[in-house]
């Protein structure tokens, strides 16, 4: 009964590689949890990069206009209607 041998060390073999998986799954979950803060405080961090490019677009662009603030609306910002 060669084979018995063999097939317990199959079954241990599976049962640690069985370990080591659930060993990994905490550290997995926390690195995913990581990663996820990392790309949020990225998206951010572009978002304000993106924000202050407009408003450097906008200050040139007075400052080769006419001198006179853009607005989205065409109004001067506290100009009564």
């Amino acid at each position: 009964m060669p084979y018995l041998w063999s097939v317990v060390v199959v079954l241990a073999g599976l049962v640690g590689l069985g370990l080591v998986v659930v060993g990994l799954l905490g550290p997995v979950r926390r690195f995913g949890v990581v990663a996820g803060v990392a790309r949020e405080q990225l998206g951010r961090d572009v978002g304000l990069i993106n924000a202050r490019v407009a408003a450097l677009k906008v200050r040139l662009a007075e400052r080769r206009g006419d001198g006179h603030p853009r607005t989205i609306t065409g109004t001067v910002e506290g100009a009564t209607p």
